[in-house]
């Protein structure tokens, strides 16, 4: 029997607008890689035309990467390798999954993981995610909910490298890396009092590895990942000095000064800000210039949010994990505003 005369309409309609929609899709696709693709060859001629200035700026990116980040990351990037590997994580979560599923909803490894993440910093959180998921330990879904909850910076940067050695106060870089896991603890437990608990999935079955293998995997493995983590850094140096030069953050700083100017008269504090969320160290190490209650809640945030530089270091990973950002990233803001705002209260109580 024919369809109604009445239907055939809708059914035209649902075509046409469906290839509507695609065709928008892809024309945004085409515009967006071509603008990327100009500002890449516009990256290469401005490198061209300065080599001496960015070349400095990509040298001192990488040397905060060799006297700061290489010796602190490296030894947990292999460590923390070996202990997934030889199945420690897989123990570690059968004893904490009762705990760590009442308070989160999360499988029990999350909280090793978490450990590990606050013990060693960003990215290490990431790469354990990544390589919980390849070794089969976890699923998709497990892992978008423990990344806000495995996305931490480590004591040896917030209290040695920001507290002691800019602010020139480890009692600051206490006070800051307190402010962080609190935040990101906090912000995951109350996510978790509103989510629904889901039945236990099968993860895929796990991987098994040579045992001749494990060390040399996990050494070559940590290699690849402390060289990505460096070239992510001078990369973003170089970014954030090229976007300097040409204004190109001047909105995001007149914003940020509009905001902060009954606080900030000077609007060093705004720029200083505005840096330190495309480099969080380079951010912080300009905050510290202008030391206060605000300058340190503003590295509190810049430390939980971590900058562009280190999300994009943290994506990377979450792509082999199975990550979805648009839970992640809303996640990791509103932990970075809880972060400012347990620092601003510390400082007031504590300096």
């Amino acid at each position: 029997v024919p369809p109604a005369p009445s239907a055939r309409p809708n059914v035209l309609l649902i075509i046409v607008y469906s290839r509507n929609i695609n065709y928008c899709m892809t024309k945004s696709k085409k515009i967006l890689y071509a603008s990327l693709s100009a500002a890449i060859l516009a990256i290469i001629v401005l490198l061209a035309m300065f080599p001496e200035r960015y070349a400095k700026c990509c040298l001192s990116g990488l040397e905060l990467w060799l006297y700061f980040v290489l010796p602190s990351l490296f030894p947990f990037f292999v460590l923390t390798a070996l202990l997934t590997k030889l199945g420690v994580a897989e123990r570690a979560s059968r004893v904490l999954s009762p705990l760590c599923e009442k308070a989160f909803k999360m499988p029990g490894i999350a909280s090793y993981c978490f450990a590990m993440s606050a013990l060693s910093g960003y990215p290490v959180g990431s790469r354990m995610l990544a390589d919980l998921r390849e070794n089969g330990l976890i699923t998709d879904a497990q892992a978008t909910r423990m990344s806000p909850l495995c996305s931490t910076s480590g004591p040896l940067f917030v209290i040695a490298s920001v507290g002691a050695a800019m602010f020139h106060s480890q009692k600051i870089g206490l006070i800051l890396f307190c402010s962080h896991i609190f935040a990101v603890v906090l912000v995951c437990l109350v996510f978790s009092a509103f989510t629904k608990k889901q039945p236990a999935a099968q993860p895929p079955q796990r991987r098994l590895v040579a045992a001749d293998n494990i060390l040399y995997e996990s050494v070559y493995g940590a290699v690849t990942s402390i060289l990505v983590v460096g070239a992510f850094i001078a990369v973003f140096y170089i970014l954030a000095q090229i976007l300097s030069d040409f204004y190109l953050l001047l909105p995001a700083e007149s914003l940020f000064s509009l905001v902060l100017s009954p606080f900030d008269k000077s609007g060093q504090l705004a720029a200083a800000f505005t840096q330190g969320l495309i480099e969080a160290t380079h951010g912080c190490k300009l905050l510290a210039q202008n030391p206060g209650m605000l300058s340190v809640s503003l590295a509190a945030f810049v430390i939980t949010f971590g900058g562009v530089s280190i999300l994009a270091q943290q994506i990377c990973y979450f792509k082999k994990a199975g990550v979805k950002l648009k839970y992640f990233l809303p996640v990791k803001i509103i932990q970075a505003f809880t972060a400012f705002a347990l620092c601003l209260l510390f400082c007031f109580l504590f300096q």
